[in-house]
């Protein structure tokens, strides 16, 4: 082999990968490495925050399925993407984090932007993490670090490249990317599938939960044959970990979210997780989220996952697409398939029914309600639209009003950072021109995200930006307000931590050259959004909506 610097070895591996680029917010340790990729001819995204080009390459794989990768600066740069980070590895996102570090002689005198442990800082991040150690294995392990980010269950992984190793000369050789990159999709036991199987041909009531799980493994078509095959209705993983939606929301089958109160699971009589969370709890609030006695069929592509919290009488790993097509298989037992057919259990009205009977009962009300704007935004949402969901207090909003009938068209994060939806948007976005990318933030997300504005304008990517202002930290006051009422206090005193007023976001996006416009009465909503839609440009809608709206509850 030639010899070329290790920073030239790192462009030879991506391009054997097919990665065609990077998302950067770089410092002087990366010099070697960004003087390489660029003239390579790979494209660098630049960013002014870390926490943006994580989640810029965490939309950029949700939409694509394959790795993408992201250039942290040292600790700290390391520190200030970690957040969003764990957003990937919650989705199980193929990001793989490349972290420049100071040459060996700085990091043992515990120099500039080092630390002792930094390796440690991501171990709970991603699913892999190394250090290199030589410039001869630069090749081996990025190759490696991008091999373990595919192979389910998928997720972030972590490479440290020293800048001394980067700038050395080696002769080291490229590995086949066709020997790393296939995806092995693994199949549940036989014996549990047929328990499962005559579990559900046995249940009156059947209910099915549709996870995200389904949705990334593209898995909906099998899941939707299951329901048909059963007449069961299907609900919608809980919303606290739901990140993206797995069967078609207006379909005949589709009961809505599922909540432990709803009659759907009440009466269900089996209840069969489809690559669920089961659950994602936010408060200990004492609520039973499964039926006592009703049996449980649990299936994930992370063994790991099952059980975890109420556990299973039948727990299925695999892949989504497998799995499903192996029940539906054993439940069949060779009978002619059925088309869809009214289910046992009566569904629940439809998104396009919510939407109507908010705008009945909102439209002319001002200020404008987070109900109306949303019900709203989400009738005018197409099935060539992405909805990104960032909105915090207005997120179940969105959930239960978008109608969905592919899960290109809705994005979300179960991580509770803050301002992932700015980044994540722009790498959806880059990822499928072919769509249009709607952010529905909260005036909190945008303060956390605000500095994807600048890469969002100097790229030009084409997001739209749609801000619900109530002005507040609304998810504080919601808080606040049932620990007083529980505890007996005067829950109409201010609140402290909520009250965030006197941004103007519009003003401040257009101060990044974004088009923008704020707006204070919901007829003026449909025409902005129209408006923005023909902006080749991102762009952004300020709604001015009630504070005293703090949304529902979390649980």
């Amino acid at each position: 082999m030639r010899q070329r610097r290790a920073a030239n070895v790192l462009v030879e591996v991506l391009q054997e990968w097919h990665v065609d680029r990077v998302f950067i917010c770089p410092g002087s340790t990366e010099a070697a490495a960004l003087d390489a990729l660029s003239e390579a001819g790979i494209a660098l995204h630049l960013t002014t925050h870390e926490s943006v080009a994580v989640a810029m390459a965490d939309g950029h794989s949700r939409a694509t399925g394959r790795p993408s990768v992201v250039y942290l600066h040292a600790n700290v740069g390391l520190s200030n993407g970690l957040a969003h980070l764990w957003a990937a590895r919650l989705a199980r996102s193929p990001v793989v984090v490349l972290n420049g570090l100071k040459a060996s002689g700085v990091q043992s005198r515990e120099g500039f932007t080092t630390a002792p442990h930094v390796r440690s800082m991501v171990t709970d991040q991603v699913k892999w993490d190394w250090e290199t150690l030589s410039a001869d294995l630069v090749g081996e392990d990025l190759t490696r670090a991008l091999g373990r980010a595919v192979q389910e269950p998928a997720g972030p992984t972590w490479l440290g490249l020293r800048q001394d190793l980067m700038e050395t000369l080696t002769q080291c050789s490229v590995p086949p990317a066709r020997r790393y990159a296939g995806v092995a999709g693994t199949r549940p036991a036989r014996q549990a599938v047929q328990e499962a199987a005559a579990v559900l041909r046995a249940a009156e009531r059947p209910l099915l939960v549709a996870g995200t799980e389904v949705a990334r493994q593209r898995a909906t078509r099998q899941l939707i044959e299951l329901s048909d095959r059963l007449r069961a209705p299907v609900v919608l993983e809980d919303r606290r970990g739901l990140e993206r939606v797995g069967f078609p929301t207006e379909h005949l089958h589709c009961a809505g979210l599922y909540t432990p109160t709803a009659p759907v699971v009440r009466d269900a009589d089996a209840i069969f997780f489809a690559g669920c969370n089961a659950f994602v709890q936010f408060e200990d609030v004492g609520i039973d989220q499964v039926p006592a006695g009703v049996p449980v069929i649990h299936s994930h592509p992370d063994p790991d996952h099952l059980n975890r919290v109420y556990g299973a009488d039948i727990a299925l790993a695999g892949d989504q697409e497998l799995v499903l097509r192996d029940v539906l298989d054993a439940v069949s037992d060779g009978s002619p398939p059925s088309g869809p057919r009214e289910p046992r259990t009566t569904a629940a009205v439809s998104p396009a029914q919510i939407r109507r009977a908010a705008l009945a009962g909102l439209e002319g009300r001002n200020p404008i309600t987070a109900t109306a704007a949303v019900a709203t935004l989400t009738d005018l949402a197409g099935p060539d639209v992405t909805i990104v969901n960032d909105s915090t207090t207005a997120a179940s909003l969105v959930l239960g009003m978008i109608s969905v009938q592919t899960p290109d068209q809705y994005l979300a994060t179960s991580s509770g950072s803050l301002g992932w939806g700015m980044g994540a948007a722009l790498g959806f976005q880059l990822a499928r021109p072919d769509r249009r990318v709607v952010a529905v933030l909260g005036d909190g997300v945008f303060q956390f995200g605000i500095n994807a504005l600048w890469t969002a304008a100097y790229y030009a990517v084409p997001v739209t930006y749609v801000v619900l202002n109530n002005q507040s930290f609304a998810a504080n006051g919601a808080a606040i307000q049932r620990y007083r009422r529980a505890t007996g206090r005067d829950a109409d005193r201010p609140m402290p931590g909520v009250d965030i007023s006197g941004t103007d976001v519009a003003a401040a996006a257009r101060a990044f050259g974004v088009e923008s416009v704020r707006i204070r009465e919901l007829s003026e909503l449909g025409p902005a959004l129209e408006d923005m839609a023909a902006v080749a440009a991102p762009s952004l809608i300020e709604v001015m909506t009630d504070p005293a709206d703090l949304g529902p509850a979390p649980f």
